[in-house]
């Protein structure tokens, strides 16, 4: 995420023409389906938010649970964080640096430990990618060049490092978020509006949708106290940083966070004959989200949001419908969540807002900063 002076106002929504287009507004199961309302009461009582750790001095922003029982935490250095920016909770509770303390230096060749962690994930292989965007100050430029790295869990150990092109990047570019399917990884720059595609084999990187108006941050960030500003009194302005691609590697989803969920098709940047219209065309919105402080996907397509604006988890089915699991004002920023497989989302209420992430000189954490733990429904959504 980066601050910046104000964007220019929410632009009319255009129309969306054309077959891709229309095919994209279309679930997985191709029975045509519209979105539905947001419900305004939460299925699950605040009970049901339990605490699960806390800390003292670590802001956490992302969280991704291991099948064997860890859980890999993402502090990351431009909320203000100075110690390791990943940790793994083993599964007796204690904390240490990921996949080891030299990674996690604060000096030392930036080729060989994270500069400015900025989105991690888990994919099917069972592998970790981790986003290094190189910019630990938002404010500030570049200090290293951006990279993806690689990291075997049951290894604990970095299996490779993917350089990013910097012909793919622009002045002013801040690489937050990832998805990958099989070899191909996409990253949002939320500094300047684009999405970069990665071929993680050949280390090359093509850049896509560049200023796109469903990526910009056309819409203030709003927290339950109001719109958030920078430390110039402007709002802070975040282009898209959230991300997630389909199980099946068809579809992303992506947004900024202030700005509303768009869907887009893979396929389109593999597609030779595409028109630069389609293009233009192909991403389509998907639900008018509040602002989000992160987005997660189950193995069934089922999208998980962190909703700052109402202190909510929210859920929305392949088939468009959305669901409020739970409310509650210890929510204060939630970040991006994390599935642990066996019913459980885990979510930091990261307080972002009292952070210096955007621009404030000191930060106003209220301490500790805590994950809950939340039984996600068996029931189906309500009628």
């Amino acid at each position: 995420m980066t601050t910046s002076s104000p964007r220019l106002p929410p632009r009319s929504r255009r129309a969306v023409f054309g077959l891709l287009a229309a095919m994209l507004t279309l679930p997985l199961g191709g029975t045509p389906a519209w979105a539905l309302h947001m419900p305004k009461v939460a299925e699950l009582p605040a009970s049901a938010l339990q605490p699960f750790m806390q800390s003292s001095s670590q802001i956490w922003d992302a969280i991704v649970p291991l099948p064997d029982g860890r859980m890999l935490l993402e502090a990351p250095a431009w909320v203000g964080n100075t110690g390791p920016q990943l940790f793994v909770r083993n599964t007796d509770g204690q904390l240490a640096a990921w996949p080891n303390a030299a990674w996690n230096a604060t000096q030392g060749a930036p080729d060989q430990r994270f500069v400015a962690l900025g989105g991690l994930t888990r994919t099917a292989d069972g592998h970790i990618w981790v986003l290094d965007s190189g910019v630990p100050n938002r404010k500030n430029p570049a200090v290293a060049p951006p990279k993806l790295i690689e990291i075997d869990p049951a290894a604990n150990a970095v299996l490779r490092t993917v350089p990013v092109d910097p012909n793919a990047l622009r002045p002013g570019s801040i690489l937050s978020g990832i998805a990958v399917h099989g070899s191909t990884a996409y990253v949002p720059d939320s500094g300047v509006a684009g999405l970069l595609v990665i071929n993680t084999a050949s280390a090359t990187t093509k850049r896509f949708l560049d200023h796109h108006p469903d990526l910009v941050a056309s819409r203030p960030i709003v927290t339950p106290s109001g719109p958030v500003r920078d430390s110039t009194g402007h709002y802070a302005a975040v282009d898209a940083s959230m991300i997630a691609v389909s199980p099946d590697g068809s579809w992303l989803v992506l947004q900024a966070p202030g700005q509303y969920l768009s869907r887009v098709s893979t396929a389109i940047f593999t597609d030779p004959d595409i028109t630069p219209a389609a293009f233009e065309e192909s991403v389509t919105q998907w639900f008018k989200t509040p602002s989000l402080g992160g987005l997660t996907i189950d193995d069934d397509g089922t999208l998980y949001w962190s909703d700052i604006t109402t202190s909510s988890i929210l859920s929305y089915t392949t088939g468009r419908v959305p669901r409020r699991l739970v409310t509650d004002p210890r929510l204060q920023w939630p970040t991006t969540p994390g599935l642990d497989g066996h019913g459980h989302l885990y979510v930091s209420a990261s307080q972002l807002d009292h952070s210096t992430a955007f621009g404030a000189p000191s930060a106003s954490i209220s301490w500790p900063v805590t994950i809950y733990r939340l039984t996600l429904p068996t029931t189906p959504p309500p009628g």
